[in-house]
């Protein structure tokens, strides 16, 4: 079994440099390390799962996002058994195939709808947010919140990823678009200078 953290690591509850170093840039979690011991204890009574490739494991409210590399999934899914036990130790198990991409991953959590765009930010201190821009009358198909999909999506990428639907974005007041009608009237008629 491939883990986010090394084996021995978690069978001497002490972890080697490159571990902590990892925990300490964020690439891992003691969520990581805490679910990586618990399926290495349960590999004697699901043998399959020596062929398991797990790259991260995030609990949120409610919920588990399990990221494993590919063939992984089909893997954990035929465990039913061992479903069944991750759904009762930490309720409904989402499980990605990694390494994940952003419009797909999105578009697995708001099917059948499909996103408007995407854009990415890079703020002052280096990391990266995306805003995913949603259609108003999918509003009742999507099956999450947008403070579900934010807490999912945001923990599958690793980054912050908020969502938005179109009518949420702030209007301009239509006197001020009025103001500027009026400031591009008078800007043209400047142009077309004195008349003789």
């Amino acid at each position: 079994m491939k883990l986010p953290v090394c084996t021995f690591d978690i069978e001497s509850d002490m972890l080697c440099p490159s571990c902590q170093a990892k925990l300490e840039r964020g690439e891992i979690t003691s969520f990581d390390i805490e679910f990586s011991k618990w399926l290495l204890k349960r590999e004697s009574d699901f043998p399959l799962l020596e062929k398991l490739a797990l790259q991260r494991a995030v609990k949120l409210d409610g919920r588990i996002v399990v990221i494993v590399k590919k063939k992984s999934k089909e893997i954990l899914e035929a465990q039913e058994d061992l479903m069944s036990e991750i759904r009762n130790l930490h309720g409904e198990i989402i499980i990605v195939e990694g390494p994940p991409k952003l419009r797909p991953i999105v578009r697995s959590f708001i099917a059948p709808a499909i996103e408007v765009g995407v854009n990415s930010l890079y703020l002052p201190d280096g990391s990266k947010e995306s805003i995913v821009m949603l259609k108003e009358e999918d509003r009742e198909r999507i099956p999450y919140t947008r403070t579900e999909l934010r807490a999912i999506v945001s923990a599958i990428m690793g980054e912050s990823v908020l969502f938005e639907y179109q009518d949420d974005r702030p209007r301009q007041p239509k006197a001020e678009e009025e103001e500027e009608d009026f400031f591009d009237q008078k800007m043209r008629e400047l142009g077309r200078g004195p008349r003789s």
